[in-house]
């Protein structure tokens, strides 16, 4: 009889091995649908029992052999660590004494900043996280642009005695962008009121950028509730609001909605898993930086896309009807008007909407504004359109609702640097012309200080 040889339990290891391995590559593979991803993407702990499970079936195919080449590939690529890191400490070596470090920077953002001080003094500002309202601005310190600490813009010619004090809110129009401390519209407007005898009153810039009004109307309730309470409030504006419909589809909702939530709810992977990530983490290293200034690549980097939003999926269906997505945006802005209006008669000031103007609504806009319009996305500007109408429309029942774009429209000259921003001079005629629709509510009180009604 012919003995069996029995068989080698070796072999049998091997077996259960590749079989492991391969259950952890197909759990790492379908991790989102068993539930062993933390969110959409593949994460870390998938990439980790990928390789793993890799690594395992290796072993269990070839292995002595892959012991041996498995201690060869680790070799190589422990050198090619340690490489790496002498050349990334001998970069950042010469960085510092080269001193490039402030030359090149590796956050796009930040290179534009630069070009931009440069170029004009003035910065748009980043952004710091601040409860409700969600940002305020930076701290800035530069000759022409001044934040300070708390997040609040630098009005000009403000001056000391006491008397009738206004806030101004609004979004990046009211608080000056790319407009010198002396040249916002509540500087511009402080100005004014200086000169009119007897007008004794104080403008602090509550502005911030790309805020919608509701953020406006959380922050003049937060000063409410602490105590700082206003003579008269002036709000500039309207179209951040629409710009927030048109960006998430839905209103009510703030600018970049869509990037905050998705960060919140790690949906928007910025790690080194990312391809967006990835190229960060090359940008942030000494080596890319060095390679950078010695090969003469030009900092001066482009602004990014020029349109102001990126439309919401749902316009890029044919079907889709904006015209009740723009009825919630005017409801949403007009009932903030209401809330306002409920909260001066509770605290005792008075307030105006003025609804800011916009390039795409001007009669008699130049050559040169019509080709600014011509890089906005036609389905922005009809939304405008439509949005704007809705509000207006309603206008007989929002007595302190003002118009700016009628007294825009009078205006021959360019001032207007894009689609809802103006330039210095342009902020001037609007500051000038809101003082004087404010003098023409002015009564003189038993002290002889003028008051708004």
């Amino acid at each position: 009889m012919r003995s069996s040889t029995p068989k080698s339990p070796v072999g049998r290891y091997r077996k259960i091995a590749i079989l492991i391995g391969v259950l952890l590559f197909l759990a790492a593979l379908f991790g989102n649908i068993i539930g062993l991803s933390s969110g959409e993407g593949i994460g870390f702990g998938q990439i980790f029992m990928a390789l793993s499970g890799i690594l395992i079936v290796l072993a269990g195919a070839f292995g002595g052999k892959f012991v041996s080449g498995y201690r060869s590939v680790a070799i190589m690529i422990l050198n090619t660590i340690i490489l790496l890191a002498f050349l990334e400490f001998s970069a950042l070596i010469l960085i510092k004494t080269i001193g490039i470090e402030n030359i090149h920077q590796v956050n796009q953002r930040e290179q534009i900043q630069n070009r931009d001080v440069r170029e004009s003094g003035l910065m748009f500002p980043d952004q710091d996280y601040h409860p409700y309202v969600m940002w305020r601005s930076a701290p800035v310190n530069l000759p022409l642009m001044n934040v300070n600490q708390s997040g609040i813009r630098l009005t000009y010619w403000v001056p000391r005695i006491e008397g009738t004090r206004i806030f101004a809110l609004g979004g990046s129009a009211m608080w000056g962008w790319m407009v010198p401390d002396s040249s916002t519209i509540p500087s511009c407007l402080q100005k004014e009121i200086n000169s009119i005898p007897g007008f004794e009153a104080s403008v602090t810039n509550l502005a911030q950028n790309a805020w919608v009004s509701t953020q406006e109307v959380t922050e003049l309730m937060l000063r409410l509730r602490s105590g700082d309470i206003p003579d008269l409030l002036i709000f500039y504006n309207g179209a951040n609001d629409i710009f927030a419909s048109f960006e998430n589809g839905r209103a009510g909702m703030i600018i970049g909605n869509r990037s905050i939530a998705g960060r919140l709810s790690a949906q928007e992977d910025q790690s080194v898993t990312s391809p967006d990530g990835f190229i960060l983490f090359l940008r942030s290293t000494n080596i890319f930086m060095l390679m950078d200034y010695l090969i003469g690549v030009d900092p001066e980097v482009t602004a990014p896309n020029v349109r102001f939003v990126a439309a919401a999926p749902c316009f890029d269906d044919p079907e889709f009807d904006m015209t009740p997505l723009a009825g919630a945006t005017a409801a949403l802005y007009l009932e903030n008007y209401r809330i306002v209006a409920a909260l001066s008669k509770e605290y005792g000031f008075q307030f105006y909407f003025f609804l800011q103007p916009l390039l795409c609504f001007k009669t008699d806009a130049s050559r040169a504004a019509r080709e600014l319009l011509e890089t906005e996305d036609e389905r922005f500007l009809d939304f405008l359109g439509i949005t704007y109408s809705m509000i207006l429309d309603q206008r007989d029942d929002y007595p302190r609702l003002i118009p700016v774009q009628e007294f825009i429209d009078s205006e021959e000259m360019d001032i207007f640097i894009d689609l809802c921003h103006l330039n210095a001079l342009g902020n001037e005629k609007v500051a000038a012309w809101i003082a004087e629709y404010l003098y023409a509510g002015l009564v003189v009180t038993s002290c002889d200080t003028m008051i708004i009604q």
